[in-house]
């Protein structure tokens, strides 16, 4: 007796499976899938657009063994993918798809997009930075890295290195800081051409890399306010506010600048059609995004690696637990939201 083994039709695969397989190929592979028929190419197409939206990334600062775990907020589903290059680094700032990386106290650094798998040294720097960001992605014209740290607490002496990307040696100036105490724990923003940078609330100093000048600016806030956990600072519309959790509710605050002086202003909510995805190395808002993911935060309280959402209900701001991953609750672990390449074409 003969049998006849029947040929496999790739192309009527269910597309919930060809979702599965896209995403666990490398991106620029995706886009090579896309060439093969007409199903993988709308599934390869759905998963490049669908994929613009900021995904929350973990991984163990700790485990080499342990895969890196992505987050969809929208379909609310968990991948894992192994990423052997970023175990045991952590993370500065992300940006347009890419992560500006480092090892604890090391002065070496690195970009690294987890699209790709695409990595970028950067020279060494002769002091270990202990706050860094960029403008924007390090393939494209222009891109300047930001580095802060304080190099004699005794006397105030904070030293500012910035490096433009395709350079060899990173430009130092150093500063007498009359802010207060430094912290090491400094959200940075790139606003109008100039880094903002939030420790405090009160004292806020503002670098700008044409000038190379460091502006202490001092602001008036709600001396209540406590500066511990739940803090997440993120640049709106060309305005930066000041999100609070903990307390009966969420707090918001814009920071206002003038000539008469900077303050923060207490708001009752953010523009409707504005989502925040908060994380300790960063925060980043969108007003792009599909109805079910508009008017909500995404909020990540570090060490701890789970993501509390709160949704308004037109007065105020309730939480919904059930939309919080399954995760332990390990506290050797990176988590930062990240918003994939804007164009198709830099992921290859």
């Amino acid at each position: 007796m003969s049998f006849i083994r029947a040929r496999k039709d790739w192309s009527n695969l269910l597309p919930e499976l060809l979702r599965l397989v896209m995403f666990r190929l490398l991106v620029k592979d995706t886009i090579r899938a896309s060439a093969v028929c007409k199903a993988w190419y709308e599934s390869s197409v759905s998963f490049l657009m669908n994929n613009r939206r900021p995904w929350f990334m973990k991984y163990s600062l700790t485990s080499h063994r342990g895969p890196c775990e992505w987050y969809d907020p929208m379909q609310r589903m968990t991948y894992l993918t192994y990423i052997p290059e970023i175990i045991g680094m952590s993370v500065y700032h992300a940006k347009d798809g890419w992560l500006l990386m480092h090892k604890d106290g090391s002065s070496e650094s690195f970009f690294f997009n987890p699209f790709t798998r695409k990595l970028i040294n950067l020279p060494s720097c002769e002091h270990y930075n202990e706050s860094a960001a960029f403008t924007c992605a390090p393939t494209s014209e222009g891109c300047l890295v930001f580095g802060m740290t304080k190099i004699d607490r005794d006397n105030n002496v904070v030293e500012i290195n910035t490096l433009k990307i395709g350079e060899t040696k990173w430009e130092t100036t150093h500063f007498k800081s009359f802010g207060g105490p430094f912290t090491s724990k400094i959200n940075i923003i790139f606003l109008e051409g100039l880094f903002h940078c939030f420790g405090w609330l009160d004292w806020i100093p503002v670098f700008d890399p044409s000038k190379r000048t460091l502006i202490n600016h001092m602001a008036e806030y709600d001396r209540s306010l406590e500066l511990s956990a739940g803090r997440y600072f993120v640049e709106i519309k060309g305005d930066i506010f000041f999100v609070k959790t903990g307390g009966e509710k969420l707090r918001f605050f814009r920071l206002n600048r003038n000539n008469k002086g900077w303050s923060w202003e207490e708001k009752d909510k953010i523009d409707e059609a504005s989502t925040i995805f908060g994380a300790s190395c960063g925060s980043v808002c969108r007003s792009d995004l599909p109805t079910s993911l508009r008017n909500k935060l995404l909020l990540s309280n570090a060490p701890h690696p789970m993501i509390k959402t709160y949704f308004s209900d037109g007065e105020k701001y309730l939480t919904d637990d059930s939309d919080i991953p399954f995760w332990d609750r390990h506290p050797k672990y990176q988590c930062v939201w990240i918003e994939p390449p804007k164009q198709r074409i830099d992921f290859i």
